[in-house]
């Protein structure tokens, strides 16, 4: 049975000699993947005292921009920012054995590029669904299916229909578990907020080789229970010198 300490215990290890490497890696994850969108409604809201006295062709004019800027953010999120995250998941995987080069984050930018983004855009849109119209089915589905971008880091083959089943199978019984590892990463996270957030980029090498070694351990259960096999998840590549 894995315990938060244990799991943070060898993530600490995982990153002797390579936490610089692995901070490049989560830097330009989260600029080239999570910098892009912005908060439509949040935007409107904001400027509708202002726009309300504009003329109305004026208006339609800043809406229709708003519009096209909301749908590049989501073609953005779903052809870059969703494969740089599972890139982001093999890398720290096979980090715990070796070390990775830094390219592992772009690797997912091959055959099978588009089904990696169709089963990560299935499963966002099915938990964004969840979130706004009923919010609990939301929140529960996140965590559900919390390791699909491991499961596609590993087999980029794999189904919408498999990943979603696998992830639900290896998360049941540990959703609270799950919740409770993020919970205790919230000291470091208020004290990344007096950094004015500049401490979340030091941070986010710790918390993904975390959460990479959760991800370990809920594969070994699903070896176990004999719910996958090592024809389906076969593994993470181990590079040597050659590579870097």
């Amino acid at each position: 049975m894995w315990t938060c300490s244990m799991l943070k215990t060898n993530a600490r290890n995982a990153l002797v000699g390579r936490y610089w490497r692995s901070f490049v890696v989560c830097l330009i994850a989260s600029l080239l993947g999570g910098g892009i969108g912005l908060n439509v409604t949040y935007s409107v809201n904001s400027l509708s005292d202002g726009l309300s006295n504009l003329p109305t062709s004026t208006l339609l004019l800043i809406l229709g921009g708003l519009l096209l800027y909301w749908i590049f953010s989501i073609l953005w999120s779903t052809f870059i920012g969703s494969p740089l995250t599972v890139g982001r998941c093999r890398y720290f995987m096979e980090s715990r054995q070796s070390p990775s080069p830094i390219g592992t984050l772009f690797s997912v930018f091959r055959t099978p590029y588009l089904n990696v983004v169709k089963v990560e855009f299935l499963v966002s849109l099915k938990i964004a669904v969840g979130m706004v119209l009923f919010l609990i089915p939301g929140i529960y589905w996140a965590y559900c299916y919390a390791m699909v971008p491991y499961l596609l880091a590993e087999n980029p083959y794999m189904t919408t229909s498999r990943a979603m089943q696998l992830s639900k199978e290896m998360m049941y019984g540990e959703k609270l578990h799950y919740f409770l590892l993020e919970l205790s990463f919230l000291g470091w996270m208020l004290l990344c907020l007096l950094s004015f957030g500049i401490g979340s980029f030091f941070l986010s090498p710790y918390m993904a080789a975390t959460f990479a070694e959760f991800y370990a351990a809920m594969r070994a259960k699903a070896f176990a229970q004999g719910l996958t096999n090592s024809q389906e998840l076969g593994g993470f590549v181990r590079h040597d010198a050659s590579d870097f």
